[in-house]
């Protein structure tokens, strides 16, 4: 159950379109807090790509995507079948915690369990996370890349057993 919590909260924390380059830019928490805005409660519509190693097809899901700053994340899948996910009550604690750490720029705890890379600047930006050696996510999660401007509108999870999930988010 850990192991799919953390997961899950990765999939909230960042997102932007993938610049392969952005690998190559090690960073740390104070500078990008000075380059990524902070994250608001926000409503938008969700994409999300599943590549799974054994499956030659994607599974897609969509539907409406809430961010209620301080309180936690609610996807509403519309398709392909009807459901609803909040991570606001204590069980999904960590999850929240971790969401409101980035959405209020307080990397610090962050940084305890991931290197940061960073590319752009605070109208288009991409922030790759890879988890250190010591880490949960380590056996778990190769990295983590998150691309946006005024808001997160894109995250890619690269998984360790090849699988990947791509999130994408439009107002």
């Amino acid at each position: 159950m850990k192991k799919f919590s953390f997961i899950i909260l990765l999939f909230f924390i960042i997102s932007c379109p993938v610049l392969a380059d952005v690998y190559k830019f090690p960073s740390n928490f104070e500078s990008i807090s000075k380059q990524i805005p902070k994250i608001h409660s926000i409503k938008c519509k969700f994409k999300q790509e599943k590549h799974l190693q054994n499956i030659s097809k994607p599974l897609i899901s969509s539907g409406d995507f809430e961010f209620v700053e301080n309180k936690g994340v609610y996807f509403h899948t519309l398709y392909p079948f009807e459901s609803t996910v909040d991570y606001t009550n204590k069980n999904y604690k960590q999850i929240n915690d971790i969401i409101n750490a980035i959405s209020a720029k307080k990397y610090s705890r962050l940084e305890r369990e991931f290197y940061f890379f960073y590319e752009g600047n605070i109208n288009k930006w991409t922030l790759g996370m890879k988890p250190k050696k010591n880490s949960n996510a380590y056996n778990y999660i190769s990295s983590i890349t998150l691309n946006g401007a005024d808001y997160i509108n894109k995250i890619i999870i690269k998984q360790t057993n090849g699988n990947m999930t791509t999130l994408w988010f439009t107002k």
